[in-house]
């Protein structure tokens, strides 16, 4: 029998394989974890540890949220907040109703109680798994806002009723004032708590200037805003989510170009590593558990598994597909988008570690001492739900993309932004030639954007050969162009012409840029 340690040794290998292999057969790296994680588990010879839900609340699900939120502009969301909401609240509500019908339906016995318990575990979507897939698709920045958006923010519309029904069957009732601190203040509240750390930590982090120490203290803001929230009875998720968006917000002030190089190097790797534990041990819950359902056939249990799933998948299409006709005739505007873009909305409901997390955090006993009604069946249908969208949803976006043939012009527009920084930049030569400014360093870099333009006008990667250092004068005159670059980037990216993805890639550049200049 193996230890913990070589077990996550384990883990971390099936990682690196799965990003390796998920590359060249283009099947989302969370796909085959799950699977090596079933693998595993079958295994005689491994000894995989049980997955505690205070781990998976705590160590897993600030950082992988508050990450999540960090990309995602709070002008996007303002833009979008209409079918935000309508999915993170609206669609929530019918997918927990739809499940609870039909376990009710299903399953003889089940309290109403215990069916919503279950609906609204699943009826989240998962903005991590959803990030993982959209990374490596050509989708509209428009509905990647959309989807990660209601990831985001419809865990906290979930636990609210997750919460009040957990409660409800634990207690056998719950009061008015329970009720209400459940379904308003908490949310509101935690939201509240997660900006209000966040602002006072941003300003903190002005006056620092010391790159191990920013990552360290942008590593513990999620945990810290979380334990902060759940210490005061507030909703955790919904406060690293809102700290997240607004340091994310503010990174272009809080970050020198090479401390930012060094916490994104950082970060991404933790977020991958901590993506690829969760997801394969989403795998082994689902080995383990599958076989101690009790009271039901394993033909009963494979139907009722299979029609949850297709609730869930069936509901999100319906309401997608449905919506903007019920806007119609309640005299609102659709906001949805066209056909073929709500498809692919209602196709992108991945399910992930808030379910996951939800499920095994249920208490094993009510009041009284009995045990919590149907809590293996609950865990195997999350269980369930979560790898057949992964499966289903995940491996045929691709496809379903290229079929609807909604693409997006990202490449271009990002030419055309560098392209305009390039000319803000020659511009700026021209002012200070005219001021008279070094002669020799003005022409060389006047050469150097020229054919930089002249590259992006003609539809090539705008993306400079490194080039030699120069003398000091040089160096300081390039660090002004990237100055004016930056501007350009930023008032593009204020204005939305540009996507948060596109405007990191070119961030990037001149991070690049701008720490070989300074000689760090």
């Amino acid at each position: 029998m193996s230890t913990g340690f070589e077990t996550l040794v384990l883990c971390l290998a099936l990682a690196a394989a799965a990003a390796w292999a998920g590359e060249r057969i283009a099947v989302p790296y969370p796909v085959l974890l799950v699977g090596a994680g079933v693998l595993l588990a079958s295994l005689p010879w491994t000894g995989v540890p049980g997955l505690s839900p205070d781990v998976v609340f705590l160590v897993f699900l600030p950082p992988l949220l508050y990450y999540a939120a960090f990309f995602i502009s709070p002008g996007d969301l303002r833009a979008h907040a209409r079918p935000i909401g309508l999915l993170a609240v609206g669609l929530v509500v019918v997918t927990t109703a739809a499940v609870a019908g039909v376990l009710t339906l299903l399953v003889p016995g089940m309290p109403l109680s215990v069916a919503v318990v279950a609906g609204a575990v699943v009826a989240p979507t998962d903005p991590v798994a959803a990030s993982l897939v959209f990374r490596r698709l050509e989708i509209p920045e428009r509905l990647e806002t959309i989807v990660e958006g209601e990831g985001l923010i419809n865990d906290g519309a979930a636990l609210v009723l997750y919460g009040a029904a957990v409660t409800a069957v634990v207690t056998g009732r719950i009061a008015p004032g329970q009720a209400a601190r459940l379904l308003f203040l908490a949310p509101a509240g935690g939201a509240a708590l997660g900006l209000a750390v966040a602002w006072v930590l941003v300003r903190l982090r002005r006056h620092i200037d010391e790159p191990l120490a920013e990552i360290t203290i942008s590593l513990s803001t999620p945990y810290l805003t979380y334990l902060l929230a759940q210490a005061t009875g507030l909703s955790g998720i919904l406060a690293a989510v809102a700290a997240g968006i607004y340091v994310g917000s503010q990174s272009g002030s809080i970050f020198e170009p090479s401390t930012r190089l060094q916490a994104f190097a950082f970060l991404e790797v933790l977020v991958f590593l901590l993506n690829a534990v969760l997801f394969t041990l989403i795998g082994v819950q689902l080995a383990r558990v599958v076989h101690r359902v009790p009271g039901l056939s394993l033909g009963h249990l494979i139907a009722v598994v299979t029609s949850v799933i297709a609730v869930v998948i069936g509901a999100r299409m319906a309401w997608m597909l449905l919506g903007p006709a019920m806007a119609r005739l309640m005299r609102h505007a659709p906001s949805l988008g066209t056909l073929r873009e709500r498809v692919v909305v209602g196709w992108s409901g991945m399910r992930g570690g808030v379910s996951l997390a939800a499920a095994l955090a249920l208490p094993r006993r009510v009041a009284g001492g009995a045990p919590f009604p149907y809590r293996d069946l609950i865990i195997v249908v999350v269980a369930a739900v979560i790898v057949a969208t992964l499966l289903l949803q995940g491996m045929t976006l691709p496809w379903l993309l290229r079929r609807l043939d909604v693409g997006h012009d990202e490449g271009d527009t990002e030419r055309r932004t560098r392209l305009q920084a390039a000319r803000a930049a020659l511009d700026h030569l021209e002012e200070r030639a005219a001021a008279g400014g070094p002669e020799d360093e003005i022409t060389r870099l006047r050469a150097l954007y020229s054919a930089r333009a002249q590259r992006l006008e003609h539809g090539r990667s705008g993306r400079q050969p490194r080039e030699g250092s120069g003398p000091e004068r040089y160096r300081a005159l390039r660090l002004e162009l990237l100055g004016v670059e930056r501007s350009v980037v930023a008032t593009s990216r204020e204005k939305r012409r540009i996507g948060a993805a596109a405007m990191r890639r070119i961030e990037h550049d001149l991070d690049l840029e701008e720490a070989r200049l300074s000689g760090l």
